[in-house]
């Protein structure tokens, strides 16, 4: 029977222990001080050496012939058997397995008795994080205080469910995980005592989809030797995966910037040939970080990210063509589907999910120039910031005079310019600096990204609504069942506002028309002339977003500034009077107040104003001026 070749290149030396150059230093200086521990916790992931080193430890201590004061020599009586597994003196137990307290007792009874042909009597107890409450407490006093001819290593995966009272009786020695870079050196080593031909890119995949377990990738190199007839190749490799290679990656995201069906097809062939969805998002991820480091920081940082010569030139070749904001995006993507996939997502969904998310982020690109390769990291921003340009402001209206829809002329600030735009906040208006998108339905959800970046406001009054296209009017509908949306955007400020971020998205001659039922609103703004007969142009009284709510039977409220009555719990907010006639609609924040009190089930308990306005400075002063 042929040995595996992680059992036949198993570390015989502390020299051959790979990636673990701090827990090799601590154990070879204790050797050669003669301070070794009477108990030792290794711990780290799968892999990654625990194992190895504590039976190199174990021939250290039995070692007739020392080299260097820590080099087991490996050709005295007690370096074979140890290496055989034939030592009766030292003691290797499953924890998985013997995890109950009988076979601790057990342990604790031979523990006392003298090594039989060794030094010392070493006892290693893999996984011990298995062991029971029972177990633990019953390995407590022997683990504290064992003969002096005794020596512990346990070893563990999870050193957080190891008891703290097991843990402060050892040393505890981390394992780090090992890197691609060692593990790929360590392949080629192999490779070469084996006399196998080997390549590059076998070698460096292996090492990638090991997650830093040497015991891993030489397993799966055997396997890759096996379906290659001998070679250690690309394409053995990838049989042996089932696809989702890192050459598989990077042609699916090459192909993205074609808004074609290829990303689509290109995922389903990978799942077909069996590749694993948690490879691929991970894959994915690490290859947007790869561009993302690349795009901010350039060539500099490609020999920190050890990559190959084939990937390294993907990354400068593809890099410039990928804005940083969409490079992050995906990033986060990714991100948030890798607990999914761990918990076992479909291919077929995997597929779907990422086939839209990368074809609905490159679509808005056609706008954008490429962008320019050096790695500055500059901000790429799917909708630049335009020039601003004042624009006409709608009449001030006349309401309500107990409401103030515009700030007192005593209140003003003492920066001119800053004055100028408190009094006027729709005074400006950020002017075009793209060329008009189509109005076509594809480009309605970035209009919409455009408001969620800018007019939030606008944005949120729109949700829940639908739109339709033609001659180049936007209609807006909105629910009747929803009317303070509708109300929000009638408010002259706002209707101006949407017709203006529409006219600069889409073209000068768009207008907008909200409707609900049988009610109906024209929109005009930015300047495209259209709407003189607009129902806003010369509105009525202003609809407060926020009135005080009175009782029926209540007066109104006097100059003197009598407080208004508190509500009662669970009474919902009364109509309020605009001042405008019988004909006006209801409050638009009335409305959203009762459907955030009805999802929640809150209540209103008091409202109360005051007014001050007398006790205010004739100017307003902003802090550190």
């Amino acid at each position: 029977m042929t040995i595996s070749l992680y059992r036949r290149y198993r570390p015989r030396t502390f020299e051959e222990v790979a990636g673990q150059d701090m827990a090799v230093d601590v154990l070879k200086k204790a050797l050669q001080r003669n301070q070794v521990g009477h108990a030792y916790l290794f711990s780290g992931p799968r892999g990654c050496g625990k194992t190895s080193l504590a039976r190199l430890l174990a021939k250290a201590l039995n070692c007739e012939n020392l080299k260097d004061g820590y080099e087991p020599c490996g050709e005295c009586p007690g370096c074979v058997s140890i290496t055989a597994g034939e030592s009766l003196d030292v003691v290797e137990i499953d924890g998985a397995s013997n995890n109950g307290v009988e076979e601790i007792r057990e342990l604790k009874s031979h523990v006392s008795l003298s090594p039989f042909s060794s030094k010392w009597k070493v006892y290693i107890i893999d996984e011990v994080h298995m062991l029971s409450i029972s177990a633990f407490n019953a390995l407590l006093k022997t683990l504290e205080e064992p003969p002096s001819f005794v020596s512990f290593i346990l070893a563990t995966t999870e050193p957080s469910k190891v008891p703290v009272t097991i843990r402060s009786r050892c040393q505890h020695i981390p394992f780090r995980r090992i890197t691609p870079q060692v593990i790929g050196t360590r392949l080629v080593e192999v490779a070469e005592r084996e006399n196998v031909p080997w390549e590059e890119d076998a070698v460096r995949e292996i090492a990638r989809q090991s997650d830093g377990a040497l015991r891993d990738a030489l397993s799966m190199m055997e396997q890759a030797l096996s379906l290659g007839g001998g070679e250690l190749s690309a394409s053995a490799v990838d049989r042996l995966l089932g696809g989702g290679t890192m050459s598989d990656l990077e042609r699916w995201v090459a192909s993205a910037r074609n808004d074609s069906v290829q990303p689509f097809l290109l995922l389903e062939e990978m799942f077909l040939k069996g590749a694993s969805p948690q490879r691929v998002v991970e894959g994915l991820f690490l290859l947007f970080r790869n561009l993302w480091v690349f795009r901010k920081w350039g060539k500099d940082v490609l020999s920190s990210l050890s990559l190959s010569a084939a990937e390294a030139s993907f990354l400068e070749e593809e890099g410039p063509k990928w804005p940083t904001g969409e490079l992050s995006g995906m990033m986060l993507f990714c991100s948030r589907l890798i607990p999914q996939v761990r918990t076992g997502l479909r291919s077929d969904v995997l597929s779907g999910l990422l086939a839209a998310r990368i074809l609905e982020s490159l679509q808005p690109h056609d706008e954008e120039k490429a962008v320019p390769s050096g790695g500055e990291g500059e901000h790429c921003s799917r909708h630049p910031e335009p020039a601003k340009k004042t624009v006409p402001v709608p009449s001030a209206p006349v309401g309500d005079p107990s409401i103030n829809t515009a700030p007192s002329e005593r209140f003003r600030r003492k920066n001119p310019e800053t004055a100028s735009e408190k009094e006027n906040p729709v005074a400006e208006a950020p002017s075009r600096s793209h060329e008009p998108v189509p109005l076509l339905p594809e480009n309605w959800p970035g209009f919409e990204k455009v408001l969620f970046a800018r007019d939030l406001l606008l944005y949120s009054s729109l949700a829940g609504t639908s739109v339709s296209l033609e001659n180049r009017t936007i209609s807006v509908l909105f629910p009747e069942d929803s009317p303070y949306c509708f109300e929000v955007l009638s408010i002259e400020r706002n209707a101006f506002s949407l017709a203006s971020r529409a006219s600069e998205y889409f073209g000068e001659d768009v207008s907008v028309i909200l409707k609900m039922g049988s009610r109906e609103k024209k929109c005009a703004g930015g300047g495209n002339g259209a709407g003189d007969d607009t129902e806003w142009q010369n509105p009525g009284p202003t609809i407060p977003l926020f009135r005080i709510p009175r009782d029926e039977d209540e007066s109104p409220r006097e100059e003197s500034g009598t407080a208004p009555a508190a509500l009662s719990p669970g009474r919902p907010l009364p109509p309020v009077s605009t001042g405008g006639g019988p004909d006006d609609p209801a409050v638009p924040f009335e409305g959203l107040v009762n459907e955030v009190l009805k999802w929640g089930g809150g209540e209103v308990v008091l409202v109360k104003r005051e007014d001050r306005e007398g006790d205010l400075p004739d100017e307003i002063v902003p802090p550190g001026e």
